[in-house]
């Protein structure tokens, strides 16, 4: 097996994980076997292995990426010029277009990952709050300077703001695009100074 430096950069190493995500969205973790992976990346299973022990792996990677992913878009929605209001409904935009595009990956995550994976699943999901709870206070704060939103207290809103926007993301009663505009309205009437 490549070590992992020689293979994370891999354009094999990523058809391998583009395979793999597919085969978990559209069969589940369960029903995915490595050489059907394999087979969808155009590569022999024991190509496979020079880049992960076994499918355990992939999944994690699958998942690390897929978070990679979205922290990346999220910082660079919320780099864009603009106030803190129009940074904030973009990141909220960004959200619903980036849930819809992965739609599948995430009901993996949600499904398999749980029920598979709940340690895995467990420290992503931290690392997904912190990180997003961090990138909205830092708008927030921006917003107390500038003026455009209440002094509130950052770290406590944001959280508020990323656990209700994930909460919504991963109900079914409604969809998460029809809902999302409504959730933002009314968190933005009780941000913006009265």
């Amino acid at each position: 097996m490549q070590s992992p430096a020689e293979a994370s950069d891999s354009p094999t190493r990523a058809r391998i994980l583009a395979a793999a995500e597919e085969r978990f969205a559209a069969f589940g973790y369960r029903r995915t076997g490595i050489a059907e992976i394999a087979r969808d990346a155009g590569v022999a299973p024991g190509t496979l292995y020079r880049y992960f022990e076994n499918k355990e792996e992939i999944f994690r990677a699958v998942m690390r990426e897929g978070l990679a992913s979205w922290l990346e878009t999220a910082r660079r929605v919320l780099a864009e010029p603009g106030t803190a209001i129009e940074r904030l409904a973009r990141l909220g935009e960004a959200s619903v277009d980036y849930n819809r595009e992965n739609a599948l990956i995430n009901s993996v995550y949600r499904r398999d990952g749980e029920i598979i994976f709940a340690p895995l699943v467990e420290e992503l999901h931290e690392q997904l709050v912190s990180e997003n709870v961090a990138m909205i206070a830092d708008v927030i704060r921006d917003g107390i300077r500038e003026g455009t939103l209440r002094d509130v207290d950052p770290e406590r809103t944001a959280f508020i703001l990323f656990t209700g926007g994930d909460a919504l993301s991963s109900q079914s009663h409604h969809p998460y695009q029809e809902v999302l505009p409504l959730y933002g309205e009314i968190v933005m009437r009780g941000l913006v100074p009265r």
